[in-house]
């Protein structure tokens, strides 16, 4: 069975030891037997890592014993020479068993010798190996800094997953911003027409239209090709859905329509944009665009629902409220926020009560995160707009650990294995405790992704219950609220109870508020669940100046996630004065409390989860 290439080695070897010693050996056989002997002896030091003496004076065996009782097995290994060691965990019947006396014999007698008895069905001499830990490594010029940067507190541990198989294969994304450079030789290889389409009108790309690209590169970066860095999800298949160009405006149905593209076939949505982050907008989507990702996420993906994955926005510094982006704070999408490593958001960062968790990013090590630049550049790129293409990333990983999550499977495996400890610790203040256990942040959400908890969580993860839904708007009677005053009104809520949308375990909520307010911004909204948790759904906006107040607002929430929502909720609506207006009025006309959720337990099945932090 030897190969050409080990005889010719071989024959060589004998000619060369024959001239050296012509007389050494008494046959061309013998020196043949003594060169084989040689070379093998040199193969298993290189292949064990050591001497083979070492190996042969081993004295750890594995043997199969057909005994139930550990005596008449440890009998019967006396018998042979042998002391038990302890029986193997996942096996029946096989011991760990070491030789006494051994005096160097021969490793094939000693196994033909414990074979020949009667109870022992199987053994094996155990030859210390050398093993090699494959941690992922790649030639990427930038992959060094993305290591660092994930790998500071509090750790995404990305490469970790990586080290599990995991790289999003079989997994399709889509980037909604402005074209992506799919000629990049970073993103050429994931990058998939059939799935990619441009809803503007075509013309030479501006100065400006780098933002997909980069959130592309986030994503699926080529991986060992020496080219910038890795992306999360490098072996996913990339589509870039074109709805953003200089001097050209989106509309409602360009929206709706890149939203909706083929939903069956695109597993993962990735969006950073929204309306503006400047501290007075209030916008959400349109008629089509709303249709479009509540189609999606509930029938989309064949059924399982596909994931709109949002950015919540950058208007930190303007004291902006993503509660006020109808897009990141929609029923349908799931929204992320940035933690810094000494556990305050940044400067930037909004946050809301809809949003889900977190990804991590660490300024003080780079510059923002490594990605992909039109022109086949490389660069480093910041703000909430990683946060989507980063977190899409991570959820292309849990996928390809699970092809059949649901959407709110997604959702119920980030709120149980996401980080919250060292943000928690380092800044408790931004952080409220609910009815059922679960600790949420309006900026951090359940915490930050940790794509390892995530995906090995998502192998043995089954899916929840139907989602069961119950509404009910309330009648409100004296709504009038001034400067410096609080409106509380109580909501009694029987959650549906006796019927088939009966909701016992809470996953989302939604309150649709309408408001006529003299001065918008001036507005500070809370909301209290039976269980006592209370949660801001809207805070003060100093620039939000609008007398339009709110009309049929939602109001979406995940902070009371896995409570009974059934009882009395309590609405607490405040109103701040203003030096410039000298009456300041409010009033509350209608509130409409609408939860989602299940009627049984959705960790029934899925009791690890628990455990898992």
């Amino acid at each position: 069975g030897r190969s050409v290439i080990t005889r010719q080695l071989m024959k060589f070897l004998v000619v060369f030891f024959l001239v050296l010693n012509p007389s050494s050996c008494s046959s061309k056989d013998d020196l043949l037997t003594e060169v084989v002997d040689s070379l093998l002896k040199s193969i298993r030091a290189q292949r064990y890592g050591k001497s083979e003496s070492k190996d042969i004076s081993s004295d750890k065996f594995a043997i199969e014993i057909d005994a139930a009782d550990v005596h008449k097995v440890e009998t019967i290994a006396r018998t042979a020479g042998f002391v038990i060691d302890g029986r193997l965990q996942s096996f029946e019947n096989i011991y760990l068993a070491s030789k006494r006396n051994r005096h160097k014999r021969d490793t094939g007698d000693i196994v033909q010798e414990l074979i020949s008895l009667k109870e022992v069905k199987w053994a094996e001499h155990l030859i210390p190996l050398s093993r090699e830990k494959r941690t992922v490594m790649f030639s990427d010029p930038l992959y060094a800094e993305q290591l660092r940067s994930w790998s500071s507190t509090p750790n995404m541990f990305i490469p970790e997953a990586w080290e599990k198989g995991f790289s999003g294969k079989g997994v399709t994304l889509a980037v909604v911003d402005d074209e992506v450079d799919s000629n990049h030789v970073d993103l050429k290889l994931s990058y998939d027409p059939s799935i990619s389409y441009s809803f503007i009108r075509k013309q030479p790309r501006g100065t400006d239209e780098t933002h997909g690209t980069r959130c592309a590169g986030i994503i699926a970066m080529t991986a060992n090709n020496s080219k910038c860095g890795v992306g999360v999800a490098h072996q996913s298949r990339l589509g870039g859905l074109t709805v953003l160009a200089d001097n050209q405006f989106l509309n409602d149905a360009i929206e709706g329509d890149a939203l909706a593209y083929k939903s069956d076939r695109i597993d993962i949505y990735s969006v950073s944009w929204g309306p503006k982050d400047d501290g007075r907008s209030a916008e959400r989507p349109g008629t089509l665009a709303q249709k479009a990702i509540g189609f999606g996420a509930v029938h989309g993906r064949r059924g399982l629902g596909s994931l709109y994955v949002w950015a919540s926005g950058n208007g930190g510094l303007e004291d902006d409220d993503c509660a006020m982006d109808g897009y990141a704070s929609n029923l349908h999408t799931i929204t992320f926020g940035v933690a810094t490593p000494n556990g305050i958001p940044p400067w930037y960062s909004e946050g809301c009560s809809a949003v889900m968790a977190a990804i991590s990013e660490d300024s003080t090590i780079s510059k923002g995160v490594v990605t992909t630049d039109v022109g086949n550049k490389c660069v480093t790129f910041s703000g909430s707009s990683a946060a989507a293409p980063l977190a899409a990333g991570i959820l292309a990983l849990v996928l390809e650990a699970n092809p059949t999550l649901s959407q709110r499977d997604i959702q119920h495996l980030i709120v149980r294995t996401s980080d919250n400890e060292h943000l928690m610790s380092s800044s408790p203040d931004y952080w409220i405790a609910n009815g059922a256990g679960l600790h949420f942040s309006r900026f951090f959400g359940f915490g930050v992704l940790n794509a390892l908890r995530l995906t090995t969580s998502a192998r043995n993860w089954k899916n929840v219950p139907p989602v069961s839904i119950c509404s009910r708007q309330f009648n409100v009677l004296h709504g009038n609220f001034t400067a410096n005053s609080t409106l509380t009104i109580e909501l009694p809520f029987e959650s549906c109870a006796e019927t088939s949308g009966q909701v016992n375990y809470l996953e989302r909520l939604q309150l649709d508020v309408s408001i006529e307010h003299t001065r918008r911004g001036l507005i500070s909204l809370f909301l209290t669940s039976p269980a006592g948790t209370t949660v801001q759904l809207l805070q003060l906006r100093k620039h939000d100046d609008s007398p339009d107040g709110l009309q049929k607002w939602p109001f979406i929430s995940v902070a009371h996630w896995g409570e009974n929502p059934r009882g009395t909720w309590r609405f607490e609506a405040h109103s701040m004065s203003h030096g410039d207006i000298k009456d300041v009025r409010g009033l509350l006309t209608s509130v409409t409390l609408t939860v989602y959720g299940t009627n049984d337990d959705p960790l029934k099945d899925n009791a690890f989860i628990l455990g898992i932090k």
